[in-house]
Parts: C-alpha cells; sequence; structure tokens
C-alpha cells in the first residue's frame, strides 16, 4: 500500500507543472485593484506601482524597518505581514477589504520565487521551494470558530481538506488550488460544537487522489 502512494505521488508530480506566478498579469492587477488607492503615491512608506516602486518601498524605522518585499522571503516580508491576519504593525490591508486566500498565495508564491517583474527561465530560479508535501499544522488551535491549516507543496496542484468530527463523520471540507511554497487555508466550524476534530489533506487530479497529511484540531467555545 505504502508503494502505491509513494508511486501515485511520484505519477502526479510528473504529470503537473510547476507554474511562475507573473507579476504583470498575476500580481500587479491585485496590487492597483487593492491598494493603489491608498499607497500607488507612496504614502506610509509602501508603494505598490510601477514595479521599481513597488521592490524599492521601505517601511519606516519606526515599523518594520526594511524593504516590503524582501525576494525568496514572503514569511519574511513586510508585505506578506500586513496582508494577513494580526500583523505585527498596525492594521490589516488592504482597508476595506481582505484579500481572498488565492491571491495571498499568489503573492507569496511570486515573492518566493525572486519578486520578479519578468517570468524567469529555469536556469536563473533560485528558490527555496519544498521537494515534498509537508503538513505544517494549523494556527490558532485551541480556535473559535476559525483555523488556518498550514502545508507546502512542491507543484502547483488541486486539494482537498475535509474535516472530522470525533465520530468520524465529516463536517466540513475544502477544495481549492494550492501554490508552490506555503499555503494557507481557513477552515470554519461556526456551526459545530467545541471538541476535537480532525483533518485530512489529499492532493487530487482528474484520475486519482493521495493524502499528504493529517491533524487534530480542537474548537473551544
Amino acid at each position: 500500500m505504502r508503494c502505491l502512494l509513494l508511486f501515485s505521488l511520484f505519477t502526479l508530480y510528473s504529470t503537473m507543472s510547476v507554474a511562475q506566478i507573473d507579476y504583470s498579469s498575476e500580481i500587479a492587477p491585485i496590487l492597483s485593484g487593492k491598494c493603489d488607492s491608498c499607497h500607488s503615491s507612496g504614502s506610509n512608506g509602501f508603494d505598490s506601482s510601477p514595479y521599481d516602486d513597488l521592490i524599492a518601498s521601505t517601511s519606516p524605522a519606526n515599523r518594520y524597518n526594511k524593504k516590503h518585499i524582501i525576494p525568496n522571503d514572503a514569511a519574511g516580508s513586510p508585505l506578506v505581514d500586513k496582508i494577513e491576519a494580526n500583523p505585527d504593525f498596525g492594521s490589516r490591508m488592504p482597508q476595506g477589504g481582505q484579500l481572498t486566500i488565492e491571491e495571498i498565495n499568489k503573492i507569496k508564491q511570486w515573492i518566493n520565487e525572486g519578486a520578479n517583474e519578468q517570468v524567469q527561465t529555469s536556469n536563473e530560479i533560485v528558490t527555496d521551494y519544498p521537494d515534498k508535501f509537508e503538513l505544517l499544522g494549523n494556527y490558532p488551535n485551541p480556535f473559535n470558530p476559525s483555523t488556518v491549516v498550514q502545508f507546502r507543496s512542491p507543484v502547483s496542484s488541486e486539494f482537498k481538506i475535509t474535516v472530522y468530527n470525533a465520530n468520524g463523520q465529516q463536517v466540513n471540507s475544502l477544495v481549492g488550488r494550492a501554490v508552490v511554497g506555503q499555503n494557507d487555508f481557513s477552515v470554519n466550524l461556526t456551526d459545530q460544537p467545541s471538541g476535537v476534530y480532525f483533518y485530512r489533506i489529499r492532493v487530487i487530479s482528474n484520475v486519482s487522489s493521495s493524502m499528504i497529511g493529517s491533524g487534530k484540531m480542537t474548537l473551544i467555545k
């Protein structure tokens, strides 16, 4: 059974390509639609466009005191901290509406790929891509009513998160698309009682699915 699972994963890797995120068609529209109205002129040290100004923009010394985008390091980039929940400084951005999980993951993948203006050729790319699926857990845990499941993916792929109660009954599921690198997806159990729950993550294709991890979460209301 284990050999069959490993073979399935190998087959899945070989049939899915790693698609780089393109700045012009995928990142710039997010920034222009959600950030330009407040930051296109460089207010608060952040300039959302054009590309050169975006890369050069730096957070004030009384905040992050470094460039907003750190190529190849999404986790250390102030831009990522500000668009995710509970930033280190101030309120979550953008004002008036949060980015979707898909938009946040695109920005993170783009930064981890080097935050380039043009898609790089294979021999120019220097990244810390994972070489396998890795479940990082969920936070917060315990939680009420939402928690964020985190995992790292070596490929761009479809996935499914399924949540079960302590009796083994399915209570929630989420299907989405993972990007290369770290992925964060929110699971909401508003309609469920306090207790221990279990979740499984599967990578799925048109012909098969393979489990990449499972974990335990605790809902406390």
